[in-house]
């Protein structure tokens, strides 16, 4: 959000629930850097489940942990 990127398709700047884990309309899919990412809080476990691995709750993931860091590579609205 800080870069501008638009995570969301219509209906979910509507039904956002601002950052809680609770609408699942910020999934993006994760194309590369998943190794330097959160793991998967409860929230993305329950939200996710049957998607892919690859994809995450852009509100829930964390890139980094303060020693590690990089790029990682997102496509939004899958």
């Amino acid at each position: 959000m800080a870069n501008k990127v638009d995570l969301y398709t219509t209906w979910g700047k509507v039904w956002s629930c601002g950052g809680g884990g609770q609408c699942g309309t910020c999934i993006v899919d994760v194309k590369s850097g998943a190794d330097i990412l959160t793991e998967r809080t409860g929230a993305e476990k329950k939200k996710l489940s049957g998607k892919p691995e690859s994809f995450r709750l852009a509100c829930q993931t964390l890139v980094g942990d303060g020693e590690n860091s990089g790029a990682v590579t997102i496509a939004t609205k899958p």
